[in-house]
């Protein structure tokens, strides 16, 4: 992937939703303030630069092997070592690609992440969930460094050196109030939100702490229900909706690991209903699955929508807009025809990103469209083209390490692709 990196950077120095949510300290249960207008990163809608890889194993219960490649929850070695002594490509007639179409398990370089469907049970934050009592909080917590009550809600919090956890408690009401209305709406008593924003020892659902890797989220929950991004700081939030639909849980990713985690009752922007849940889903696939950083293909492109850009180049009458952690190439008309992600502190609407493992991927995505795999005995590459479903010759590729099983590259694409080995051409940087 730095190989990749490396080419673009050469050619930017030749060619020279908004959804700022935050915690706060407010003792409602809206804990979480909309600071402007919301904006799902998906919507026809960075800060390490290169690749740091971000492993979802280095807690314990998510290792895995590939064919002989070492235990997930090992990192990377450094780019440079790990290439020091592999042939690489000089020219397409040196090597061929292997192209297959639908590819079968039997076809892949390793097993796909099998994700268990979300229960009740995963909604949880310290063993609490909704509705729990004030007994149980306490005898779970112990006694509160502060208690706050008011006509609905009863606040605890623990605050120390140690952690930072606020408990929302909805204090109980009429027993009309406590049943479902027309719409299906009711009033739970009981625990209404948590929020946890310091405590390492202190674990969410399927065991997720503060400091996980975003990649520990993405294997062990699947894909968000939504994706949503603080521009301005760029922090992502991964929602996901209990099976019920009464409660969601959110992780805060700054920096590709869980800076903060909340527990609370489903509402807007974290979660719409009517955002694309009426549209048909064709395999598998959602129209938001199939744009990068807010952009769509083939729509019209505004400089700075989301962020200020940082360097642009032109090629062969093509403009590549760059933003620090993802790029965008537009036409002679101002059409996009090209995203791609450049560091890992950007996602796909599905939470993927740059050094995600490809049995990450598989999980997230299931089996692409086509699979083109790369020679072995040199420093080669694997392809994963999932094709958009709603938009012909639309797709979306995963560019993955042939030995070591890692994403290189990330890219949503209009054309075909004629050399997938050759950095510059995935890039459309050469004719």
């Amino acid at each position: 992937m730095k190989r990749s990196r490396k080419i673009l950077g050469a050619a930017l120095l030749i060619g020279v939703f908004y959804t700022a949510a935050a915690w706060a300290a407010s003792d409602e249960p809206d804990s979480i303030i909309i600071r402007k207008h919301p904006m799902p990163i998906e919507q026809p809608v960075g800060k390490t630069a290169g690749k740091t890889t971000t492993t979802a194993t280095t807690q314990a219960g998510d290792k895995t092997k590939a064919n002989g490649t070492p235990p997930y929850d090992d990192t990377v070695k450094n780019d440079t070592a790990k290439d020091a002594d592999v042939p690489k490509i000089e020219g397409k007639d040196h090597y061929e690609d292997e192209v297959i179409t639908n590819p079968k398990l039997s076809d892949m370089a390793v097993t796909p992440l099998y994700i268990f469907p979300l229960v009740e049970k995963d909604f949880t934050i310290a063993g609490l969930a909704a509705g729990d009592t004030l007994a149980k909080v306490r005898r779970v917590l112990g006694s509160p460094e502060k208690y706050l009550n008011s006509e609905h809600y009863t606040t605890l919090r623990y605050n120390d050196d140690t952690q930072k956890l606020r408990v929302v408690l909805r204090n109980d009401t009429i027993d009309m109030l406590k049943q479902p209305n027309e719409q299906g709406d009711r009033i739970q008593v009981g625990v209404n939100s948590i929020f946890l924003a310091q405590g390492t020892d202190i674990a969410a659902g399927r065991d997720i702490h503060l400091g996980y890797p975003v990649e520990s989220v993405m294997r062990r929950y699947g894909a968000p229900t939504n994706l949503l991004r603080d521009t301005d700081s760029n922090i992502y939030y991964l929602v996901y909706e209990s099976p019920q639909k009464d409660t969601m849980l959110v992780f805060a990713i700054y920096n590709r690991k869980v800076e903060r985690i909340a527990l609370m009752p489903p509402r807007a922007p974290y979660i719409n209903p009517s955002a694309e849940t009426v549209l048909p889903i064709h395999a598998g696939f959602i129209p938001r699955d199939f744009s990068l950083m807010g952009f769509s293909l083939e729509n019209p492109f505004e400089a700075n929508k989301y962020n200020m850009w940082t360097n642009m180049i032109t090629n062969k009458g093509n403009k590549f807009w760059i933003y620090g952690d993802y790029g965008v190439e537009i036409d002679r008309y101002n059409t996009i025809k090209r995203v791609f992600l450049m560091t890992n502190n950007a996602y796909t609407n599905r939470g993927a990103t740059l050094g995600y493992h490809a049995s990450t991927i598989l999980g997230l995505y299931g089996l692409p469209q086509r699979l083109e795999k790369g020679p072995d005995g040199i420093k080669s590459v694997d392809g994963y083209f999932y094709d958009n479903p709603y938009q012909k010759g639309i797709y979306l590729l995963f560019v993955i390490d042939h030995v070591q099983n890692y994403v290189e590259d990330v890219l949503l694409l209009s054309a075909p692709i004629e050399d997938l080995q050759n950095p510059k051409k995935r890039y459309g940087l050469e004719a």
